[in-house]
């Protein structure tokens, strides 16, 4: 059985034997300094494409809602609007968690983004943030991702990335440590390392674009 540091060997190996076939993003679409705009992009991306239906909705909360960006000021704009209009975004349930989340932040003293990238580092505090129904591994590892931490987010792109280099992980724990100790051995800031394979997996229709860039 191969350890996780020689699956990471392999897939370091596969990424140089791609060359200049694999791109590197060291520039990544999030950390917005606003605490709505982040939990929404977190909230709306599951299973849903993200260049027509979240980005504009985060867009749209940064323009309309500038103001809103501390947890304070988001809690005091939801007394007078609903989560829905907030997102332009009709869930029951994506409303929920969104209110979840923001609950937790201010119970846990959580203002402001770098406040939440701080707090992301306490492993107590990722256990806060899954306990909420809906929130697993790969979404609190994506907020990791918008507050601007070395974090990886492991979803069907990045599995299929570690089957097309042949390396078999038994779930998304294993998947997610492989590929952050094969950025650590290509000198890869982790988070750009994740953002780069998605990019890299985008399914192309034959005008180039990706039909469907969602984080699944």
């Amino acid at each position: 059985m191969h350890t996780y540091r020689e699956k990471a060997a392999r897939l370091a190996n596969y990424i140089s034997e791609l060359d200049s076939d694999f791109k590197l993003y060291t520039e990544i679409d999030g950390e917005y300094d606003h605490i709505g705009a982040t939990i929404a992009d977190a909230i709306l991306q599951a299973r849903r494409d993200y260049i027509r239906i979240v980005k504009p909705r985060v867009n749209r909360i940064l323009h309309v809602y500038a103001e809103a960006r501390t947890t304070s000021a988001l809690i005091d704009l939801l007394r007078h609007i609903t989560v829905d209009e907030f997102l332009d975004f009709q869930s029951a349930i994506r409303a929920q968690r969104f209110r979840e989340v923001l609950d937790l932040l201010a119970e846990e003293g959580v203002e402001i983004t770098s406040d939440l990238r701080q707090w992301l580092t306490y492993p107590e505090s990722v256990a806060k943030l899954r306990a909420i129904n809906g929130i697993g591994l790969k979404t609190a590892n994506y907020f990791g991702i918008l507050c601007g931490l070395p974090a990886v987010a492991v979803d069907t792109r990045l599995r299929g990335f570690l089957n097309r280099a042949g390396i078999s992980c038994r779930n998304d724990n294993e998947a997610q440590r492989v590929i952050e100790l094969a950025a650590d051995l290509l000198g890869y800031d982790r988070a750009h390392f994740d953002h780069s394979i998605w990019r890299h997996m985008e399914p192309k229709h034959d005008n180039g674009q990706d039909p469907h860039p969602c984080r699944t």
